[in-house]
C-alpha cells in the first residue's frame, strides 16, 4: 500500500502521522522547509494525541513529485486556493492512483482538481491542527468522523475503492465512514467554517469566545442565515435545524479552537476565505441572492490580507 499526502500542511502531516505509525508506506509534499526538517529530524506531533517524533522507513517525504508516480491513493491537502496548481502538477507529473481525495475546506474543490485528474472524490475533516513550525504540528481538536464519498453519481463505480480507504484510514485510528452524501456534510462544514473562522481571525478569539459574546454570535447567526438560504437554492439538503445543531453540537467539541486564518494573516500568506464566504457569494449570486454578511466578512480578511497594521 501506497499513499501520498499531496499538501502535507497542518491536517496532511497529521493525516501522514497516523499512516506511517500504522505501517502504511506515506509520501508527503508539502513546503520545502517542513520536508527538509522531517527528512532530517522527523515529524514531532503534540496535542490530544500525545507527544510524538516519527522517523520512520514509513514516512518519506518527497522533494519533487516526479520521484513516485504511482500509488493506491493520493490525498490532496492543500489550500484550496492552490487546487489549479495541485491538480495541473499531478496531471503533468503523469501520477496515477485509484483514487484521489480531495480533505480540503470549502466550496469548489472537486469542480477544479477534476478538470485535471480522475476519479476525484471528496472528503469532510473537521478535526483541528496547526502548523507550529517546519516539522511540527499540533492536534488542537477532533469534531468528528472523516466522511468519504462522491460528488457526482456517474463515480459510484469506484465505490470499493472508496471503501478500501475507509478501511486504511480506520486501521490507521482515523474514524471514518462512506456516505452517500457527502454535498451536505461540505456544504454545513462550509458554513460553520464561514460563521467562525473570519470572526475568529477579526477578533483573535476561539469559537467558543465568538458564541459566548452576544454580539459576535448575532453575526455568525446572520452568516449561517445567508449561507442556508444560498444552500437551499443549490437545493443541498442541510438539515432543518442546522443553526441549533451548531451552537448545541459543533461548538461545544471546537469550543478552545481558533482558526488557522490568523497564522495565515501574521505572516502575510493568502488565507482560504475565498472558498468560503467568497463562495457563498458566488453561488449566491447565481440565484440572485447576495449574501451582504459574508460578503462583508469576505472582503474585510481580503483587506487584512494586505494589511500591515494585523501583523503589528
Amino acid at each position: 500500500m501506497k499513499i501520498l499526502i499531496f499538501g502535507a500542511g497542518a491536517i496532511g502531516s497529521a493525516i501522514s502521522y497516523k499512516l506511517c505509525k500504522k505501517g502504511y508506506k506515506t509520501f508527503i509534499v508539502g513546503r520545502k522547509e517542513h520536508i527538509e526538517k522531517i527528512k532530517k529530524d522527523g515529524l514531532e506531533i503534540q496535542g490530544i494525541w500525545g507527544n510524538d517524533l516519527v522517523k520512520n522507513e514509513n514516512l518519506i517525504p518527497l522533494e519533487k513529485i516526479e520521484d513516485e508516480t504511482e500509488f493506491d491513493f493520493v490525498l490532496i491537502t492543500t489550500k484550496t486556493f492552490s487546487n489549479e496548481e495541485a491538480g495541473r502538477t499531478l496531471k503533468e507529473r503523469n501520477v496515477r492512483a485509484k483514487l484521489f481525495v480531495s480533505m480540503q475546506n470549502g466550496l469548489g474543490n472537486y469542480e477544479t482538481l477534476s478538470k485535471y485528474i480522475f476519479p476525484v472524490a471528496s472528503a469532510r475533516v473537521i478535526f483541528g491542527s496547526v502548523f507550529e513550525n517546519p516539522g511540527k504540528i499540533k492536534i488542537t481538536v477532533w469534531g468528528g468522523p472523516i466522511l468519504l464519498g462522491f460528488w457526482e453519481e456517474q463515480l459510484e463505480k469506484f465505490k470499493k475503492h472508496l471503501f478500501e480507504l475507509a478501511e486504511v484510514l480506520l486501521d490507521s485510528g482515523l474514524e471514518t465512514e462512506v456516505v452517500e452524501d457527502i454535498k451536505t456534510p461540505i456544504w454545513e462544514k462550509t458554513i460553520y467554517n464561514c460563521a467562525l473562522n473570519p470572526l475568529s481571525a477579526i477578533l483573535n478569539a476561539t469559537y467558543g469566545q465568538i458564541i459566548e459574546n452576544e454580539f459576535s454570535r448575532e453575526i455568525a447567526q446572520q452568516v449561517i442565515e445567508e449561507a442556508l438560504l444560498v444552500a437551499k437554492s443549490e437545493k443541498i439538503n442541510i438539515r432543518d435545524n442546522f443553526t441549533e445543531f451548531f451552537l448545541k453540537n459543533m461548538i461545544p467539541p471546537t469550543k478552545d479552537h481558533i482558526s488557522s486564518m490568523i497564522q495565515d494573516l501574521k505572516i502575510r500568506r493568502r488565507t482560504e476565505i475565498d472558498s468560503m464566504c467568497g463562495a457563498i457569494v458566488k453561488y449566491g449570486l447565481n440565484h440572485n441572492i447576495f449574501p451582504k454578511v459574508n460578503f462583508t466578512l469576505w472582503k474585510i480578511i481580503k483587506a487584512l490580507e494586505k494589511s500591515d497594521s494585523y501583523r503589528n
